[in-house]
């Protein structure tokens, strides 16, 4: 049920695509999801990667398409597929525009989407003791409570799969 009331609610909301939503509203939930994972590489691969803002898009397995600003190379309107139903290959896209900050020790985004949602990202990266790297990032989420569950799943899953395409072509990149 709060699957179709989801959908519903962003079929709604698609029609105002592009528009960004800068008043919260009370039935708006934020929340924080964090995510850590050792990359068997250098820190100095890692940061730069994460700097590479066109690199880091084309990890996330949702993009479908991107396209940087021509006046600020930082930032990018960016197209996802969201799936709605996997098994019958039914999906939704989406287009939002994300702002790109690179950052000594990794960088920071800052999305707004369709239907309100709207999303900062912070990318961390530290040197361990195996001379690897732990990478953590932290999102604040912010949607509408009937949204927020389904928009949780989704961007927690896409990014584990993005964390996991990382580590492997840094690694590939950097043998140890």
């Amino acid at each position: 049920m709060r699957f179709r009331l989801g959908l519903a609610v962003l079929a709604f909301a698609s029609s105002s695509a592009g528009h960004v939503v800068t008043r919260r509203s009370i039935f708006d939930k934020t929340s924080i999801i964090t995510s850590t994972k050792h990359i068997n590489a250098p820190l100095d691969a890692v940061i730069a990667t994460l700097h590479d803002f066109q690199t880091m898009i084309n990890l996330n397995p949702l993009v479908t398409s991107s396209v940087q600003d021509s006046t600020d190379p930082n930032k990018f309107t960016i197209t996802d597929e969201l799936p709605l139903i996997p098994s019958l290959g039914l999906s939704f896209p989406t287009t939002y525009v994300a702002e790109f900050e690179a950052l000594p020790d990794g960088m920071n985004t800052n999305n707004s989407a369709q239907a309100g949602v709207s999303l900062h990202n912070e990318w961390r990266a530290v040197a361990n003791a195996t001379g690897g790297t732990d990478l953590t990032e932290t999102d604040t989420l912010t949607a509408n409570f009937l949204l927020t569950g389904i928009v949780t799943d989704e961007l927690t899953t896409s990014h584990n799969q993005l964390m996991d395409a990382l580590a492997a072509k840094l690694e590939a990149e950097n043998p140890q």
